[in-house]
Order: C-alpha cells, then sequence, then structure tokens
C-alpha cells in the first residue's frame, strides 16, 4: 500500500495545478449536470442505436472530453507539443474510432434471429457485455506492432512484469465497506445486479440450465467488459498517448472514463472520476493495468453482490 501512496503523492506534487484542476473540475461539473438534466446520452444518442450515425454521436462522445482537457493543459502550458504531433492526432482518430464501434456497434443483432426469443435476451446481453475484447482489445494488440513500433513492448499496459496484487486486494477491502454503504440507496438497489436485468429467469426455465451455472457465465462475461474497459482507457489512453502528452495524459483519460459512466446513477459517475484518477496515477507509475483490472472486476462484481443481497429483502 504505500508503493500506491507514493504514487499518488508523488503525482500530485508534480502535477497540481489548482487553476488545471478548477478547469477540468468544472468542465466535467457542467456535462454530468447537463446530462443528468436533459438525460442526453439515453435520450438523444441512444435514439440512434442501429443505426450508423450513432458511431460519430460516440466518436465524439469519448473523444470531445479527452480533446478538451487537452486544450486545457495546452491553454495552462502544460502540454503543447501534442497539437501538432502526427503521431497524436492517428492514435487519436484509431482509439477513439475503435472505441466509438465498440459503443454503437449492432453487428451482432443478426444472432438474435437465429435464436430462440426466449433465450435472446440472456445470450445477447452476454455477448454484447464481452463485444469490448473483439471490437476493441483485439484490434489494438495487433495495431499496438505499427503504432507502438519503438515501444518496449509493454502492450499498453498488459505486461504482467512487477505486478503485486497485495496493495489493489488492500484497497479493495476499502471500497468494499463503501459499497456495501452505498448498497441502501434505491438508486443502486434499482440498477444493481445486472444479473437481475439479463433475461437470465426466461433463460433458465426454458433451458433447464442451473442458476449458479447460468449467473456464473453471466457474471463472466460481465466481468470480461471491465478487463476491456482497463486496457482501453488505463492501457491504451496512457501509455499511448504519454508520448505527446507524458504523465498529463491521465488527466484528460479521466475525462473520457467519466462521460463512459453517464448512461448510470450520477453517484457512480462521480466516484469514476476519483476512481479513474487514481487507477491512471497506478497505471501510469506501475507500467501496468493489472491492478486496475483488480480493482475494476473486484467492485463490479461486488456491487452485483451487494445488489443481489438487497434484493433479497
Amino acid at each position: 500500500m504505500k508503493t500506491v501512496w507514493k504514487y499518488l503523492k508523488d503525482y500530485q506534487r508534480a502535477h497540481f495545478d489548482w487553476k488545471v484542476y478548477l478547469s477540468i473540475a468544472v468542465f466535467l461539473a457542467i456535462c454530468i449536470a447537463l446530462n443528468y438534466r436533459y438525460d442526453f446520452e439515453d435520450s438523444v444518442i441512444d435514439s440512434y442505436s442501429g443505426k450508423p450515425i450513432k458511431w460519430v454521436w460516440m466518436f465524439l462522445f469519448q473523444g470531445g472530453p479527452f480533446l478538451t482537457v487537452c486544450f486545457i493543459l495546452h491553454a495552462y502550458n502544460k502540454s503543447k507539443e501534442w497539437l501538432t504531433s502526427q503521431n497524436f492526432w492517428i492514435k487519436f482518430l484509431v482509439g477513439f474510432g475503435l472505441l466509438a464501434l465498440d459503443r454503437s456497434f449492432y453487428g451482432f443483432d443478426f444472432l438474435r434471429e437465429s435464436l430462440d426469443r426466449l433465450e435472446a435476451p440472456f445470450i445477447m446481453r452476454c455477448i454484447n457485455w464481452s463485444s469490448s475484447l473483439i471490437l476493441v482489445v483485439i484490434p489494438l494488440l495487433i495495431l499496438y506492432q505499427f503504432l507502438e513500433k519503438d515501444d518496449v513492448k509493454n502492450w499498453y499496459g498488459l505486461s504482467w512484469k512487477k505486478f503485486d496484487p497485495k496493495p489493489y486486494l488492500f484497497m479493495l477491502g476499502i471500497a468494499t465497506i463503501f459499497l456495501g454503504i452505498g448498497s441502501f440507496t434505491a438508486d443502486i438497489q434499482n440498477f444493481y445486479p445486472k444479473y437481475n436485468h439479463s433475461g437470465a429467469s426466461m433463460f433458465m426455465r426454458h433451458t433447464g440450465t442451473p442458476e449458479w451455472a447460468t449467473a456464473a457465465f453471466f457474471e463472466f462475461c460481465y466481468g470480461t467488459n471491465f478487463i476491456s474497459v482497463e486496457m482501453i482507457f488505463r492501457g491504451f489512453m496512457i501509455f499511448a498517448f504519454s508520448r505527446t502528452l507524458g504523465s498529463w495524459a491521465v488527466l484528460p483519460m479521466v475525462a473520457s472514463y467519466a462521460f463512459l459512466h453517464f448512461g448510470k446513477p450520477m453517484g457512480e459517475t462521480i466516484s469514476s472520476i476519483f476512481g479513474g484518477y487514481v487507477l491512471g496515477v497506478i497505471s501510469y507509475n506501475s507500467r501496468n493495468v493489472w491492478g486496475g483490472i483488480f480493482i475494476h472486476l473486484g467492485v463490479a462484481w461486488v456491487m452485483e453482490l451487494f445488489g443481489w443481497l438487497q434484493n433479497l429483502k
């Protein structure tokens, strides 16, 4: 745990500038207020589901906050070279293009036609949760060979070198306490467990699959999504852009990560800013994303557990 605290203290000491942090905080506060006031993502962007134009919306939605923070850094003379860097713009178009594809893709819908109508909701939900591995992670790892020719091969943080799980076990334990307290709110109880909204009950009745197997399969697919999230946000967005943004790459990543949560309860979106910042600093300093994967997966499954326990009442 001392190592993690050192990462955070050193990063704060080197990067904290109240003007930069306040500007980013005001930007995110305005965006959060507008989104939850007008339900922008769910009511506007999601209305284009199943249409190619949604890719454009998602590209702007996820890439816009990233660039906004980059311009804030530029305005305060923290990082300027990215603006004229071909390397930066190629990676920006590739990375956020793939992320937008993942968040707008409807190509798997053809499978629904070949599935029984009582099984389809559950199967499609599992496919959608795990689709990021196919649409983003694998393409990024393939493109890594071309985008990072002179890199030391850390594969956007997926290298296992020097990974120590002990600090993250402690952090997960602390997070579990707060998650347990938060699980008593109606906002969280209505949203979790995701398993209850997956169509699993119809699937089990129709196929005769035991609930333990159905739940285990769903939670596995659900969990792969968080591996993808860590690789994209704490891996690609930090290690790919640190070549032009340096260690400041953590801050634009945090903004884009907050927008990823706009369809979730507001409390979760706000907490994602702080969580994304901590995990970003850890990832940058440890040079891998496995700590983030460990915590993110743990938090996701703990939320599922608490949601299930609350629904037993």
